[in-house]
């Protein structure tokens, strides 16, 4: 047979009779399904013969698709019969096509088509292969295809058949191995088809956003290439912006679009508006795909798409911009935006390879320069390709010159990317953006700072900055660690848009710097052309900074008179060394100067519109901040020792932030501070000597008051109107002792910390008006005020059921080192809702837990230690999941250890099971060291964790395994049981900390069961924790169990990083509450049962080695005594006898398990 075609991968196989449907049917199908990228194979061209191809069944078998068209003839051809058999055969999804046919008649092989069948098979002698046909057409006749009778017209029947291959899942679009080969691409395509969802009936718009060479465009491709067939119109419209420039350009872009969605491929377009209109045309009837690459701005999203009204149900837009602001108000449209982040470590180093080691072999002495060229690009593939292709092939000192290169220039190719965006900003932009990379970078990022200086030089900063952020100049975080400047973001940029601003600036006058209008001295040369005689007076900001371990000196004696328009000045790490400082620019918006060497303002400083005052350092006594500041909203003198007292601040207003904290000196605040009604952040951590504070607190806007370690405070001010920012308080002395009664104004308070450093802190009634409080925490003796009322009804006769609770938001609790126990009763039992979620004590007279407390039903953690009263905990909740109980020597362990089962569900009446220590050889532990990599580390640890102080032989009996050393083993059936641990460690060296990880292994495969740190002070240890069938079956999702698996279970201790100790704990015992069927398989050895007596074999064996089996000491859970069995009845020779049987049972058992496992 000749063979025309090549041997590929199809996504359609068509099988047909010729002469039936070829010219008709057959050939509308082929060119529908051709026209919508569907690969499909038709036999135009093959010879017949008396059997099929080799070739032919090949290609059936790469199809992911065949539909089979029955017609009258259809089983008149062995060929075709041949055809079909093998695509029953093999084929994911078959899809019949009954055309001129009854299915029935194909099913049942009767009517015509069975006459035509009947008489092909008295010409075949091979009846295996007729009633291989048979079977194939009753198979196939019975998978819900097409029927012609149900369609009024052929191409009706056609369009419905491309609709169901076009959308189908086996259909993909021709692989590119190129696309495939992109270093990260498949991550990214997938969150993108996740926002286009387009199994969705709506219309949607998605964005691929982000900084140019970020990868946009590549990524809009491939998504391209895998989705376009799921569409009858589709289209890909590259450059967007380019081609925009001009009329011609735009008419090209419809043109463009036109051959792609319309059958006609020769669309010609006069004007705009007769493009505009054929384009509207078409989108509303067709369901389409559309991605425009490179948009900018919405009049060329107007220009292809029109207003985007009524459009097909089901389409999809793609715009690859760096305009986020492009997806809003699109007539109702759905948008997403997805945002390209750089590639990571590993991407960026893959990518760069492929392009500066074509080998992927890098020499050991290229790693360290590979390493700065991957840290110069920031995951950025336009750069990393870039240098990647200038460094290949080039010697190592070529690496070093160009990387150093590097860091102070910005490739040309990667520059003209990322100007686009710069170039389209309009002028304030531009100079907000260059204020940024040139100044704000690298030194302060916060917006509300950078908005209020900006703000200040005339520009308009909350428009614009959200500008750059929708062109992707710029991104914003959020500092969550921070609970000083709440509400506060934080703008970021790339290193190389910094770069590229910086470059921006520098061809302003290339080689005489003080001629641009922003300058940065970073090192010794730059300081040393700034103290020259240079014109300077167009100089806008400037940073003073060398980065050297010590401070450089330099003279500067007239420089700062010729700033005229110095708005920005940052100075660090520089000595003046030429006498006191005589002028400073009055225009300074930003004044930034760490170690202000000097103990006076410059007598001519009248800087009126300073927003911005950072002195940390200074040596100001008492620093004078009077009406030359009148404009300054930022001030910071942190850190500053030779400060005692804060002056008047009345004539500065506007001050929003005041940072004093190191301040180790400040003894006294004036009153005037207290006034300061814009005043959001107070800042006065670690004042230690600060003894008075204003009387009275007026502002409203205070949403920061931190107060950590002043503890020589005398008097908490009072607070004279309610404050609904400050969520957060430390109070830290003495002066806790009496707070005022208007403490209660503090109403937006959500975490409240008390610490009286000695005596009591005696909390006022008006502690009862913090009704969003989320957390409290006392550090020694506070007494609650008993004697008032909460809406009309008395704390006290008020019930934790009623709706009268104290503090009904409180979700964590702590009380440390509290010696009032009725204070402790009171707290329990008034203060806490049943939305208690965490309960935290030390140190303190705790002797119960209240019975209420099990009510608490979204208690998760109980940490109580050193408590040594305490004597029981009562019914916890089910909720609850970690608890920790340690140094508290009168609880009795066995009592607390009774409520776990109940808490967790687990039955008490599993018999003690010996049968798999004794199959445990010594050392026959398969699992791996501590240390090796074990699948499944990083999942979720244990649901459950208790722990407590406790021995060996504090392990519950209901533990039905047992057994000393960190190794135990046992059997379970085909379902994956509930596994329950109790282990104990001890140490005979000092008790500090240490770690241990958790490996169960079944049938050889391993996972991590638990991994903890702990830190204790007691010599033994005992941990509680357990895995319910539902997470034990997730660990081992991959593993298929047998009717018998092999369990073992291995606990390992570990220093921890940050213990300056070495470990001195080890595995005592290990404790296993399990349904096995360990006692399946003694019965099937016909064994005796005597569970009673805590021995499988009927026999009571004792701690010991019997013959090199280890049975460890004590190997099951202790059972009750029993007055009726005495081993001592026995005569020496009948004990002996006992024992021979049994060891002769044990090996017999031995030699059977071996057996069924070679079996």
């Amino acid at each position: 047979m000749a063979s025309s075609y090549q041997l590929k991968n199809f996504d359609v196989f068509l099988s047909f009779r010729g002469e039936d449907t070829r010219r008709g049917f057959v050939s509308h199908l082929h060119k529908a399904l051709t026209q919508h990228s569907v690969q499909t194979f038709i036999d135009d061209n093959l010879t017949r013969g008396e059997n099929i191809s080799e070739e032919l069944l090949k290609v059936i078998e790469n199809s992911s698709v065949s539909i089979i068209v029955f017609s009258k003839n259809y089983a008149s051809s062995s060929w075709c019969l041949d055809e079909l058999a093998k695509i029953i055969e093999c084929t994911k999804k078959v899809l019949p096509v009954f055309y001129q046919v009854d299915p029935s008649e194909v099913r049942k092989q009767k009517g015509d088509f069975g006459r035509v069948l009947t008489k092909l098979e008295k010409k075949i002698k091979d009846k295996t292969k007729v009633r291989r046909w048979r079977d194939a057409l009753s198979k196939a006749a019975n998978i819900s295809g097409w029927d012609d009778k149900n369609s009024c017209t052929d191409s009706e029947l056609v369009e419905k058949i491309v609709e169901e291959i076009s959308n189908s899942e086996f259909i993909k679009m021709p692989s590119n191995n190129a696309t495939m080969q992109l270093v990260g691409i498949n991550s990214r395509m997938e969150a993108v088809a996740k926002l286009l969802a387009i199994e969705s009936n709506d219309v949607r718009m998605v964005g691929i956003t982000g900084l140019g060479g970020i990868g946009k465009t590549t990524i809009a491709k491939a998504i391209y290439n895998r989705f376009s067939n799921h569409f009858k119109a589709k289209s890909f419209v590259e450059n967007v912006r380019e081609w925009s420039k001009t009329e011609q350009g735009k008419i090209h872009l419809q043109e463009t679009l036109l051959k792609g969605i319309s059958e006609d491929k020769n669309l010609r377009v006069s004007t705009l508006y007769e493009g505009t209109t054929r384009i509207n045309r078409i989108l509303r009837l067709k369901r389409f795909l559309i991605i425009l690459d490179d948009v900018d701005n919405a009049d060329q999203i107007e220009t292809l798409l029109g207003q985007c009204e009524c459009f097909t149900s089901g389409s999809r837009i793609i715009l690859t911009t760096r305009n986020k602001r492009l997806l809003a108000n699109r007539n109702g449209l759905s948008t997403y935006d997805y945002g390209v982040k750089g590639l990571d470590e590993h991407e960026a180093i893959e990518l760069f390879r492929k392009h500066a080691f074509p080998s992927n072999e890098v020499p050991e002495d290229y790693l360290e320069l590979e390493k700065q060229a991957i840290s110069y690009a920031k995951g950025l593939p336009l750069a990393l390709k870039v240098m990647g292709g200038y460094l290949c092939g080039q010697p190592i000192d070529y690496w070093d010159e160009a990387l150093d290169w590097y860091e102070k220039n910005l490739d040309e190719g990667i520059g003209n990317i990322l100007k686009r965006s710069y170039e389209g900003l309009t002028e304030d932009e531009k100079t907000i953006f260059l204020d940024i990379a040139c100044f704000f970078k690298g030194y302060d990022m916060r917006y509300n700072m950078i908005k209020n200086v900006l703000k200040a030089c005339g520009l308009y900063p909350v428009f614009g900055i959200q500008n750059l952020i929708g062109k992707c100049l710029l991104t914003t975080y959020q500092d969550f660690l921070s609970t000083t400047y709440q509400g506060n973001y934080y703008l970021s940029m790339h290193d190389l848009l910094q770069q590229m601003g910086m470059d921006i600036v520098r061809q302003e006058a290339l080689q005489k710097p003080g001629e641009r209008n922003r300058l940065w001295c970073y090192d010794e040369e730059a300081l040393d052309e700034l103290t020259e005689d240079m014109v300077l007076d167009k100089i806008r900001s400037i940073i003073l900074w060398p980065r050297k371990s010590e401070p450089v000196e330099v003279q500067i004696k007239t420089q700062f008179s010729k700033m005229k328009n110095l708005r920005l000045l940052l100075i660090r790490n520089v000595r003046f060394c030429n006498g006191p400082l005589e002028c400073l620019p009055n225009g300074l918006r930003l004044l930034d100067w760490r170690d202000f060497p000097f103990s006076l303002w410059p007598p001519s400083f009248f800087p009126k519109k300073l927003v911005v005052l950072n002195l940390p350092y200074i040596l100001f006594k008492e620093p004078v901040v009077k009406q030359i500041f009148v404009s300054v909203t930022h001030v910071d003198f942190s850190d500053c020792n030779l400060i005692t007292k804060i002056s008047d601040l009345s004539m500065t207003p506007n001050v929003t932030n005041l940072i004093l904290k190191g301040c180790s000196n400040l003894v006294e605040i004036d009153d005037s501070v207290g006034c300061l009604d814009k005043l959001k952040v107070w800042d006065l951590d670690c004042c230690h000597k600060l003894e008075t504070l204003p009387n009275c607190l007026t502002m409203k806007s205070l949403t920061s008051f931190n107060l950590r370690g002043c503890w020589r405070l005398k008097k908490f001010p009072n607070i004279l109107h309610e404050m609904k920012g400050v969520e957060y308080l430390y109070l830290e002395g003495n002066f806790t002792k009496e707070l005022p009664p208007s403490f209660g104004n503090l109403i937006g308070l959500k975490r409240l910390l008390v610490i009286p450093i000695s005596g009591v802190a005696h909390l006022p009634g008006s502690i009862y008006n913090l009704q969003h409080i989320e957390a409290l925490d006392f550090h020694g003796n506070v007494i609650f005020p008993k004697n008032v009322e909460i809406d009309g009804q008395p704390v006290c006769n008020s019930l934790r059921c009623s709706s009268k609770y104290v503090f009904p938001m409180l979700n964590q609790l702590w009380l440390i080192d509290i010696e009032i126990r009725s204070e402790i009763e009171f707290i329990l039992n008034y203060c806490c809702p049943f939305t208690l979620e965490q309960l935290h004590i030390y140190h303190s007279e705790l002797v119960t837990l209240p019975e209420s407390m099990s009510r608490s039903e979204r208690l998760h953690t109980l940490v109580i230690v050193g408590c040594n009263e305490l004597r029981e905990i009562p019914r916890l909740p089910h909720s609850i999941r970690r608890v920790e109980v340690e140094d508290c020597d009168s609880l009795d362990l066995q009592s607390f250890f009774q409520l776990l089962p109940e808490i967790i569900g687990l039955p008490l009446n599993l018999p003690p099971c010996v049968i798999s220590d004794m199959l445990m050889f010594p050392h026959s532990s398969t699992m791996l060291p501590i240390g090796s990599t074990v699948k499944g580390t990083e999942g979720r640890l244990c649901e459950f964790r208790f722990e407590v102080s406790g021995d060996e032989n504090d392990i519950p009996n209901w533990f039905n395994h047992q057994r000393d050393g960190n190794l135990i083993s046992f059997w379970i059936g085909p379902e994956f049981p509930i596994i329950a641990l109790c282990i104990t460690f001890g140490t005979q060296a000092y008790p500090y900390y240490f770690g241990y990880h958790v490996f169960v292994s079944i049938n050889n495969s391993e996972q991590t069961f638990e991994r903890k740190s702990i830190s204790t002070l007691k010599t033994g240890h005992l941990v509680f924790c357990y895995r319910p069938q539902s997470s034990l079956q997730e660990l081992f999702r991959d593993l298929q169990l047998t009717d018998r698996n092999h369990v073992q279970i291995l606990c390992e201790t570990f220093k921890p990083f940050s213990s300056p100790r070495e470990i001195g704990y080890t595995v005592k015992r290990i404790g296993v509450h399990v349904e096995c069927n360990c006692l399946s398989l003694q019965s099937g050895l016909g064994l005796p049962m005597d569970t009673e007596n805590g021995s499988d074999l009927g026999l009571a064996f004792d701690s010991s080695n019997v013959d090199g089996f280890d049975l460890g000491s004590s190997s099951v859970a202790q059972p009750p005594e029993n007055d009726d069995f005495n081993s001592n009845q026995f005569t020496l020779w009948e004990r002996m006898g006992r024992l021979l049987i049994g060891l002769f049972l044990m090996v017999l058992l031995i030699y059977q398990l071996a057996v069924c496992n070679f079996k």
